[in-house]
């Protein structure tokens, strides 16, 4: 089986992405332990032993070396800008993970890398392509609702990054399905650029899940530019307008872009939704994702991970085989499946707790 050339350069991304991350991981593990920047466990966290937490920066390297040598260089405009974006969000999460920065800092420096790619990239959600009813949204419409969705989704995917394995394996699973639709779509450099995360985040799942003497974490460099990268890429798609006479043309076209991280948008809205039920800001840190739930029902970090990238892949395909089918329709049975099968673990988890606080019963004579 041949490929056509132009798929070359995504392939050439994708493994100079997994050789720069493989090749800086060791030498940033062995400068964190050497000048103590780790990880400490502490009431939140589900690691033992301190760890270090700079695997961001073999991230960012990969993907904006393996982007840069093999974009076309013709094309590049707009990409300045987002990766200007990517500068600060890259050195707003390092800056998190050296000396910890309030919440307040840092959604003031992800309003300000949304707005440089939303309004001097021009990567904006334009239309809602007829969802209920919706078509052409005014611009100042667009780009409200556009810093939003990226303020949603940098955040969804730092609060993701809680155990061994699942933000970055869930980050290989999106840039790859993210990267092949644009492929479809002609935004080959957009593909190239997923590729070369998704070639990062191989190398650093392989530390991070396997690793014993080089182990480390993302960090917030680490999970604020995937949540950047992850927010440019899916509304780079919802951009595309297709003919319905286009065979990549989808009827569900916003749902399915959304199914594809459905699972970590709805534990994050689930979360905040309870923290602000308890009175307890949005932010405030605690125990409740769906892979802390996992861990107190017995899962390893390995399960745990495997199992929640795995239903969200299962909610994506089932969406990906009913595209056809009306936006609000899907989305009206999306959403309540990814909240329904959210809630199981989290109900097997209260009744086990409930099991355990229940007194042992001694049997009435005669029985």
């Amino acid at each position: 089986m041949s490929f056509p050339e132009e798929y070359y350069p995504m392939g050439f991304s994708l493994l100079a992405g997994f050789i720069v991350s493989f090749i800086t991981i060791p030498p940033i593990v062995r400068v964190s332990q050497a000048k103590k920047l780790v990880a400490v466990p502490n009431g939140r966290t589900s690691h033992k032993g301190e760890v270090p937490a700079l695997g961001g920066v073999a991230i960012f390297s990969a993907t904006m070396l393996g982007s840069c040598l093999f974009m076309d260089q013709d094309s590049l405009g707009d990409f300045r800008y987002i990766f200007s974006a990517v500068l600060i969000i890259f050195f707003i999460g390092l800056k998190d993970d050296l000396v910890s920065l309030s919440w307040k800092r840092k959604i003031t420096a992800e309003a300000i890398a949304a707005l440089l790619v939303i309004i001097l990239a021009d990567v904006r959600i334009t239309t809602f392509h007829g969802m209920l009813g919706i078509g052409e949204l005014a611009p100042w419409v667009g780009i409200v609702f556009s810093v939003f969705v990226f303020l949603f989704l940098i955040n969804a995917f730092n609060l993701l990054d809680g155990i061994d394995g699942l933000a970055s394996g869930m980050g290989i699973f999106i840039s790859l399905v993210f990267g092949v639709w644009l492929i479809q779509l002609g935004s080959f450099n957009y593909a190239i650029m997923a590729f070369a995360l998704a070639g990062g985040l191989i190398a650093f799942y392989g530390f991070n899940v396997f690793g014993k003497k080089n182990k480390l974490f993302m960090g917030d460099s680490g999970s604020l530019l995937i949540g950047l990268l992850f927010s440019v890429m899916s509304i780079k798609i919802l951009c595309c307008e297709l003919a319905p006479a286009n065979p990549h043309y989808m009827r569900a076209f916003p749902t399915v872009v959304m199914s594809v991280m459905i699972l970590p948008m709805m534990d994050t809205l689930r979360v905040f939704a309870l923290r602000i039920f308890r009175g307890q800001s949005p932010f405030h840190a605690d125990r409740t994702h769906l892979h802390h739930v996992f861990l107190k029902i017995g899962f390893t970090h390995l399960q745990a991970s495997l199992t929640i990238i795995a239903m969200n892949a299962s909610l994506f395909f089932i969406s990906y085989s009913l595209r056809d089918m009306n936006a609000f329709l899907l989305a009206s049975i999306l959403f309540p499946s990814a909240l329904v099968l959210s809630l199981i673990p989290c109900y097997i988890a209260q009744c086990m707790k409930v099991e355990k606080k229940a007194p042992h019963l001694k049997p009435a004579l005669g029985d």
